[in-house]
């Protein structure tokens, strides 16, 4: 079944089907762009021609049809749109590149790209950078092979951006994440379906965002919010909220990376954020776990790694009370804080967690023949813990579970763990599950996001 996708492009090319563009307009063309500079395009040679010459704002219009491409689309130019004549009518196929590119690639303000397909594309399905005014909208960024590891990174990828919207579209069979979000300001993501991807969704050192009603299943991992190490914008004020995430127990395919930790059947992850909501998501059969609150010490122990010069940082972070760095005049963002998770519902999950990873091992080994707690929290930066009485425990970071209350809470007590595999932990079993019956954020709920 991993062959699938290709041997219906294969029969498609045999029996001359879709074997390239009909220079057909079915859905759209340059007349639906009166009043914008437009050109339609019906061949490979004439995309590559005129999105090379780009230097104004422009419509290009996709035939419908295949576009067998070995290069990449580089568009450097503002006010560009790309459209197609829909996700599965018009499709950019870099199957035959031999060389590692990215198949469409952007800088440039005021970007859109629509209903189309890029299929196969060696590095970074669509990657757009360094812009401002962003929208992806029902689209779909493919690999014909699934759990391949020699697939590209990223399928749909928004980095160093601003005013980005990602909508109705598509991400599947990334080695890496189907659909990331990098050191973005201002981000929405909604109605989104992410499959087969090793990491479904990833919002990574953002901020400002709002991500809903996505649909994250056969990942390795479903939806997941993180930051990393070094980057200027440390992320803050996300919301995760009705989406639904299921069934991610897809095997760990990564060549190599953070997410090559990610054990099969993880839900969601918050690791080294703040300012996060986490709610009325609905999770089901992921068999490592639904949420999880982790530090970044988790991926990288060493306190120093993580130190940030306060005067290159981007963005806001005054307000944040970011922990002191290694050096003067630093900050670091490894730590896990302010966070509410509430409203959510879980069945059928944490029955199997994945052996193969670390973390997959440990709560086998924790929790044995009993299924994972819904909110799975390291405690890693408390100050107390107990394990036989909860009430002596401190909730320093302010992990707000109080208003999860279709599900239950365990503290790992991951620092001991990591001593020693074993080591006493706890689980609460019900709502409120103090000392983290909060359920609020301190300063306020996480800022709305208003794109222009």
């Amino acid at each position: 079944m991993k062959k699938l996708g290709w041997i219906v492009v294969f029969f498609a090319l045999a029996c001359g089907g879709s074997s390239g563009p009909t220079g057909e307009y079915p859905n759209v063309d340059c007349d639906d762009f009166a009043d914008q500079r437009c050109v339609q395009v019906g061949t490979p040679e004439e995309l590559l021609e005129e999105t090379a010459l780009l230097d104004e704002p422009t419509v290009v219009v996709l035939a419908s049809g295949t576009f067998a491409l070995a290069q990449s689309i580089t568009i450097r130019a503002d006010g560009v749109s790309l459209v197609g004549q829909g996700i599965d009518t018009s499709t950019l196929a870099f199957t035959g590149g031999t060389t590692q590119f990215n198949g469409v690639d952007v800088v440039g303000d005021d970007f859109l790209v629509q209903d189309l397909t890029v299929l196969d594309a060696p590095k970074d399905g669509i990657r757009v950078e360094n812009s401002d005014g962003v929208t992806f909208r029902r689209i779909r960024a493919t690999w014909t092979n699934e759990d391949d590891p020699m697939n590209g990174a990223y399928g749909i990828y928004p980095v160093k951006s601003s005013n980005v919207l990602v909508e109705d579209s598509f991400a599947e069979n990334a080695s890496d994440a189907g659909l990331y979000v990098g050191q973005c300001q201002n981000v929405i993501v909604r109605r989104n379906t992410v499959r087969g991807n090793v990491a479904g969704l990833e919002i990574e050192n953002t901020q400002y965002a709002d991500v809903y009603e996505n649909l994250a299943e056969d990942n390795t991992g479903g939806i997941v919010v993180f930051d990393l190490p070094g980057n200027p914008i440390v992320g803050r004020d996300v919301r995760l909220r009705n989406n639904i995430i299921r069934n991610n127990n897809n095997p760990n395919f990564a060549p190599s990376g953070t997410v090559g930790i990610i054990p099969a059947g993880t839900g969601t992850f918050a690791m080294a954020s703040r300012r996060v909501e986490i709610t009325d998501n609905t999770y089901e059969n992921n068999q490592t776990g639904d949420i999880a609150i982790l530090s970044g010490l988790i991926v990288d122990s060493d306190p120093a790694v993580w130190s940030l010069e306060v005067a290159r940082l981007v963005g806001d972070h005054d307000d944040l009370g970011l922990l002191p760095g290694a050096g003067p005049n630093t900050v670091t963002n490894y730590r896990s804080e302010n966070i509410v998770i509430a409203r959510n519902t879980h069945s059928g999950s944490g029955e199997n967690p994945d052996i193969s990873r670390d973390m997959g091992f440990l709560l086998a080994l924790l929790y044995g023949d009993d299924p994972t707690d819904s909110v799975l929290y390291d405690g890693i930066g408390e100050s107390m813990f107990d394990a036989e009485v909860p009430a002596n425990n401190s909730n320093d970071n302010r992990v707000c579970a109080g208003g999860n209350t279709a599900g239950t809470f365990g503290n790992l007590n991951a620092i001991a763990q990591l001593e020693t595999p074993g080591s006493p932990h706890f689980s609460l079993t019900e709502a409120p599950f103090a000392p983290y019956d909060c359920t609020s954020l301190e300063g306020g709920p996480v800022a709305e996001v208003v794109l222009p």
